[in-house]
């Protein structure tokens, strides 16, 4: 059940027995049964006032809402659907009680708070004495009750049955103290001076031009004096409408505040001596839509030498997920066209994360994660330098095996004879993950064992194996393989030949653990593909174009 706590506050506003509609407050704390307050809850009261007997002469209902710590206001007698009238009271009477009803839900299904007396306030009381003696049926003659009456044509104040005061001499103060007079302020437009009358002063205002403070329009208003200014554009300008403040300390140092509908900045902006006349400033900046980022930056001119940027961007795929990004990088620009942009970039979305770099304006390499048939894949990636949205090679980690994919796979070596050139080869490809031993071995009366190398055995699985052979001599019969085994294989001459020749070989075979490798395969499922990968890097590449830089001041060329 819960439990109630209550202060009554006051009885009456004056007095009861002589005053209309008569309130007077109640204040309490509504708590529960574990005593804790009832915060900012809304419940409903029923206050019933009882008369000594314990009877009912008025009852009233209010709906009220509770303070953080529980406590609530309410005027008794000045409550909803009344029953009886306060007004008709005899609180002269005494005994009277107030009984306290609560739903703490807001509702009519009340349960008993408790019963408290009304106590009556000192000043309640003397105004009960005081009806008490309006009829003055007694003979003492210093008790009689009189009116207070002030005529304006004559300036007297009296008291009924009483004396009078004059009180004409106060409307010239006429008197000899020179403290109280009644003075005028007046200003004289001519000679620009402000002065009291009865020999109070004055005093001359300066004539030496208009206000350093000044309105440029009507949105920007600006102090001047000097080299020095304080600059206010209180509303900004089209087409951002962007407002900002600046304070310019001198001429060649200031520090402004912007502030548009989704961003602001806050710049120190300098042109030293040494910097050949160049802007050299720094500064923060917070983009809240549709991108939400905050970032630090050096620039010099338009060229960025530093951002560093922190971005939080709601991602499409999730809207319950955010794509968290900081990125490192600096830029130039050519006019509006910006040039080595080289930075990077670290970006997070649902535990899987990236880091890749950007060269030129243009992504290079990515060491990431993607996800195949939903599990968490390292991956390291190579973009297409023409089109950032292709990966064109990479290495991904499959269970325990890592895997290298790329258009071609190759060495090179300097030309041996021409210092110019080079000479690059290119790997051979196959449907299978495959790995090979070849050498020459030598015939002897038809017959020959051919053993692997120790690390050939060692890779392969043998029943994958497959041999080819080259006869060395123009009289061969012809050579078979008439068994094969983890450590070799056996050869022998055609017609059941007796000849003494040699012979060349290579054998191929599948390498162990890869014996399942798929041709075939579903883009997306069955390869990694880094999450998000492609829209991550237009996004960073679009958060940096010109038209994205920190924000200039007016008049920052």
């Amino acid at each position: 059940m819960n439990k109630f706590y209550f202060t009554l506050l006051l009885s009456t506003m004056a007095c009861w027995a002589l005053a209309q509609n008569v309130a007077f407050k109640y204040q309490g704390i509504a708590r529960n049964n574990q005593n804790a307050p009832l915060s900012n809850q809304a419940i409903s009261l029923r206050l019933t006032i009882l008369n000594a007997n314990n009877s009912p002469v008025y009852a009233e209902q209010h709906m009220v809402t509770t303070s953080p710590i529980g406590l609530f206001n309410v005027e008794v007698c000045r409550g909803s659907q009344p029953s009886g009238s306060c007004d008709v009271i005899d609180w002269s009477k005494g005994g009277y009680q107030l009984k306290v009803d609560m739903d703490v839900a807001g509702g009519t299904t009340y349960a008993p708070m408790g019963v408290s007396p009304i106590l009556m306030t000192p000043v309640a009381a003397y105004a009960l004495k005081a009806a008490s003696a309006a009829n003055d049926a007694d003979t003492d003659p210093q008790n009689e009750l009189q009116n207070l009456s002030f005529t304006q044509a004559t300036q007297q104040l009296s008291l009924t049955n009483g004396n009078s005061v004059d009180l004409s001499s106060l409307g010239d103060d006429d008197d000899a103290d020179p403290a109280n007079e009644i003075q005028t302020l007046t200003y004289d437009s001519t000679n620009n001076e402000i002065a009291l009358s009865k020999g109070g002063g004055s005093v001359i205002l300066p004539t030496g031009g208009s206000s350093l403070w000044k309105m440029n329009g009507t949105n920007i208003l600006q102090y001047v004096n000097g080299t020095q200014s304080i600059t206010f554009d209180k509303s900004g300008s089209a087409p951002l409408n962007q407002a900002y403040f600046e304070l310019n300390f001198r001429p060649n140092a200031k520090h402004s505040i912007i502030s548009g509908p989704t961003d602001w900045a806050s710049e120190f902006w300098t042109k030293p001596a040494n910097a050949l006349g160049k802007i050299i400033a720094y500064g923060s900046s917070v983009k809240e839509y549709p991108r939400t980022y905050a970032q630090h930056y050096l620039r010099f001119d338009a060229d960025t030498f530093t951002i560093i940027r922190n971005s939080n961007t709601l991602n499409a795929n999730s809207k319950n997920s955010v794509t968290n990004e900081l990125v490192l990088l600096n830029q130039a620009y050519n006019g509006n066209t910006g040039l080595r942009l080289v930075g990077v970039a670290l970006t997070a979305f649902e535990g899987v994360g990236q880091i890749y770099n950007a060269v030129g304006g243009r992504p290079g390499g990515v060491i990431t994660a993607a996800n195949v048939n939903n599990t968490v894949v390292p991956y390291v990636g190579v973009f297409n330098p023409n089109n950032p949205n292709q990966l064109i090679g990479g290495i991904f980690i499959q269970g325990t095996q890592s895997v290298v994919n790329a258009n071609v796979k190759n060495f090179s070596m300097d030309h041996p004879r021409d210092p110019s050139k080079e000479i690059w080869y290119a790997s051979v490809e196959g449907p299978e993950a495959a790995a090979y031993d070849r050498g020459t071995a030598q015939l002897v009366n038809g017959e020959a064992f051919v053993p692997f190398s120790e690390h050939f055995e060692l890779v392969i699985n043998p029943q994958t194996m497959t041999v080819s052979l080259t006869p060395g001599a123009a009289e061969s019969e012809g050579l078979a393989v008439v068994e094969k085994t983890a450590l070799g294989f056996r050869v022998r001459e055609l017609r059941n030949g007796k000849g003494n020749y040699s012979f060349d070989w290579e054998a191929k075979g599948v390498r162990k653990g890869y014996e399942d490798y798929k041709v075939l395969r579903i883009k997306g499922v069955e390869t990694p593909v880094p999450v998000n990968l492609p829209s991550t890097v237009r996004e960073v590449q679009e958060a940096f174009q010109p038209s994205d830089l920190p924000i200039r001041p007016k008049g920052d060329k």
